[in-house]
């Protein structure tokens, strides 16, 4: 339901007393805007946003954020609208009076509900008592400007009456402006459960203290959650207000011991995330991409990669950032100066803003027992945690693979000796794609369809060859990657990974991605219950208790490129004290997980 906004005229100067002058009886401001920020549908708990703009007697315009004292603020609580049956979220605009005695937002719906409801499911016939309409009654329940919904407002409308004063304090009969809200809601529910998968081969219980789970997620940074580009989305739904206690209970319900956000913004960073994730026992770090500020609701913002941990499990020892601008910048006029070309237009195709914040931390449960594993002040396991998000342009492969090479050529420089790596993130690039080929076999075969358009020449530039040995978590657990980590009306397919070292670290678990008969529940993503485009993913680890160097000799004594960094199952041969073994996705171990 819009919101409704319309001017108070609650009678006529005419009869009052006219011994005042004209000039006593107008207001000392004037209403000239009001109304709810972007269709904003009121959730319990969550001030209402509200926008008013004033004029007062000499024409100034100014917006009111409470302190002017010509103005008096009203707001009521109305009768109770029920929601649609068939969909919960949305306020319902028909009542069937004669069959189901239930409530439907279109005739779609009613019609629905009229021909192929069962009457197990039918509502219950009001007594003949309650046929009549009841009177709407509102009833006022706040004189602020500010007002936050309880649990007595939801399935409520809620008015709010702006009333101009007179000089003497009196309310103005005119000059004033309504605005009626849509009905509120609950605060959205505890995160859904989501199952973990367990790797195949064996599963020892004292693995259990051993293990720590990441998580990682495109969040959908408000500035990009518009009505044109997701017009299958409840406006309510795809308001920041909503959508930032789904995405925390979702977070906190995974209870990860490290977290990669992509989308994040630096006010929402500043104002949600940091303090409430503080009190759950996380530490956060903030890295906006190398681009201009972005005028939003009122102020500029930017948005980028944000990274958690639990201060419990984890310290951290450095923090780097990867300018992927910058790196391409000073390589490209590297080689153009020894080949004398020019430079500008390769660098202004590559210079897109995106970044990788990396963060060293180090395990303060579990201590290194080798040599030859990375060990940090305290003697603990340390693993560098990067988390990117690479350039989303479909039109631009080369850009992507030239981010990632610029990504791995950092992580070498870093000179890690044996460190783990986890690299986790939005890469805008599916299974298919030269960038996952590239990461998961060290190079790309000359004929991959991604090399085919490169306008500037810049793939011509690029060494595609490393030895980093990585593999991503869902592809080892689980024999495949995920089916949808982005889902909406004009894309459905996987962008987002967890890539690991696999002579390192051992995946244990995975969690069961949504299937898309859910996901299409609201057409596509976001929805009322799922706050983002792309869906979560998380995965358990543990540190390899084999020495680093011992997986290096096998890798020396036989294994090809490929093979090394295909990663194959780190579980797969090793015995636990039980003796327990379990194969395939076995579920023993998800219960722990």
């Amino acid at each position: 339901m819009a919101h409704l906004a319309r001017g108070l005229d609650r009678g006529s100067s005419s009869s009052r007393s006219g011994s005042r002058s004209d000039d006593e009886e107008q207001p000392m401001v004037t209403v000239v805007r009001a109304e709810l920020v972007r269709g904003h549908r009121p959730v319990v708990v969550s001030e209402v946003p509200v926008y008013v703009a004033l004029k007062d007697r000499d024409g100034r315009f100014f917006e009111d954020k409470g302190t002017c004292p010509n103005v008096r603020y009203r707001w009521l609580r109305g009768p109770v609208v029920k929601p649609c049956f068939f969909h919960p979220h949305k306020m319902s605009q028909i009542r069937d009076v004669a069959k189901t005695y239930l409530c439907y937002c279109s005739k779609e719906c009613f019609l629905r509900g009229w021909h192929n409801l069962p009457q197990t499911m039918w509502g219950s016939k009001p007594d003949d008592s309650l046929w009549e309409e009841p009177i709407a009654e509102w009833i006022e329940v706040a004189n602020t400007r500010s007002y936050c919904p309880g649990k007595e407002d939801i399935d409520r409308p809620l008015r709010l009456d702006i009333l101009p004063l007179m000089k003497d304090g009196r309310e103005s009969v005119t000059g004033g402006m309504t605005i009626t809200t849509g009905t509120v809601i609950p605060t959205p529910k505890e995160a859904r459960t989501r199952r973990m998968i367990s790797n195949g081969g064996t599963f020892n219980a004292e693995w259990l203290s051993k293990q720590f789970k990441v998580m990682n997620w495109n969040v959908l940074a408000d500035l990009y959650a518009t009505e044109s580009v997701y017009p299958y989305c409840e406006k309510w739904a795809l308001s920041w207000t909503w959508r930032k206690h789904l995405i925390l209970k979702e977070l906190k319900s995974m209870a990860a011991d490290i977290i990669t956000l992509q989308e994040v913004q630096k006010d929402a960073f500043d104002d949600w995330f940091r303090p409430q994730l503080a009190e759950a026992g996380y530490e956060g770090m903030f890295q906006a991409k190398k681009r201009d500020p972005i005028f939003h609701r009122g102020k500029y913002t930017a948005e980028g990669c944000a990274t958690f941990y639990k201060t419990t499990r984890f310290k951290r020892v450095d923090k780097q950032v990867v300018d992927y601008d910058r790196m391409s910048k000073d390589e490209i006029r590297n080689q153009c100066a020894l080949d004398g070309t020019d430079s500008d237009k390769s660098v202004q195709r590559l210079s897109k803003g995106n970044i990788a914040l990396a963060v060293i931390l180090e395990d303060l449960h579990i201590k290194t027992t080798h040599s030859s594993q990375a060990t940090g002040p305290n003697g603990g396991h340390v693993l560098v945690v990067v988390n990117t998000h690479i350039l989303c342009d479909p039109s631009a492969a080369d850009v992507k693979l030239w981010q990632s090479h610029l990504l791995v050529q950092h992580l070498k420089q870093m000179n890690l000796d044996h460190m783990p790596i986890l690299l986790a993130g939005d890469f805008n690039s599916t299974p298919e794609s030269a960038v996952y080929e590239y990461l998961r076999r060290g190079s790309v075969r000359a004929d991959h369809e991604d090399l085919r358009h490169d306008p500037c020449g810049l793939l011509g530039k690029l060494n595609l060859h490393h030895r980093l040995c990585l593999a991503t978590a869902y592809e080892t657990c689980n024999g495949r990657e995920a089916q949808y980590t982005n889902y909406t009306e004009d894309f459905k397919g996987t962008l987002d990974y967890i890539w690991f070292s696999p002579d390192a670290l051992a995946v244990l678990a995975i969690s069961q991605v949504d299937d898309e008969s859910q996901l299409m529940q609201e057409t596509a993503l976001p929805s009322s219950t799922r706050p983002s485009d792309h869906v979560s993913l998380v995965a358990t680890f543990m540190f390899h208790d084999a020495p680093a160097d011992a997986n290096e000799a096998q890798h020396s004594n036989g294994s090809d490129a490929h093979g090394y960094h295909m990663g194959s199952n780190p579980l797969a041969g090793l015995t636990g004290a039980d003796g327990l073994s379990l194969q395939g996705a076995a579920m023993y171990a998800a219960q722990y997980l």
